[in-house]
């Protein structure tokens, strides 16, 4: 299975060209990267059909108006997600649950203000943690 990370970016910054690991606790990590809320929205639906084992999403600073006009379609896309997400942010202003208050939150909201580097190892080690402690088969 695969582990899905979603890298949400704004429109004009370069996307985050750290060394990801090429697998993680067995499964193979695949990322995307989205330049807007749209963009996002898109890859959280592609992520329902796909099923990867688990979505990991890194968030960054949104305009009140793009929630606005964007944050019901993206708390469904969340809420239709069949497996678990590890959410990703620089602070909580820019949480997915802070504006969407989805139904089903995140298995774990990491926090990082020291980088996004930090934010993404430790991600990966609770993703890790996470898919070692699943049954077989699950």
């Amino acid at each position: 299975m695969t582990i899905l990370m979603i890298r949400h970016t704004p429109p004009g910054a370069a996307a985050d060209a750290g060394a990801l690991p090429a697998r993680v606790a067995g499964h193979r990590l695949a990322c995307r990267d989205c330049d807007s809320l749209p963009a996002l929205l898109r890859c959280l639906q592609r992520a329902r059909h796909s099923r990867p084992a688990l979505v990991l999403i890194a968030t960054t600073a949104v305009e009140a108006p793009h929630w606005a006009r964007y944050g019901q379609a993206l708390r469904s896309a969340l809420e239709a997600l069949p497996v678990p997400y590890i959410e990703m942010a620089s602070n909580d202003d820019d949480a997915l649950d802070t504006h969407l208050h989805p139904q089903h939150a995140p298995t774990a909201r990491v926090v990082c203000s020291s980088g996004h580097a930090d934010a993404c190892r430790l991600s990966l080690a609770i993703a890790a943690h996470r898919l070692r402690a699943l049954p077989e088969g699950a």
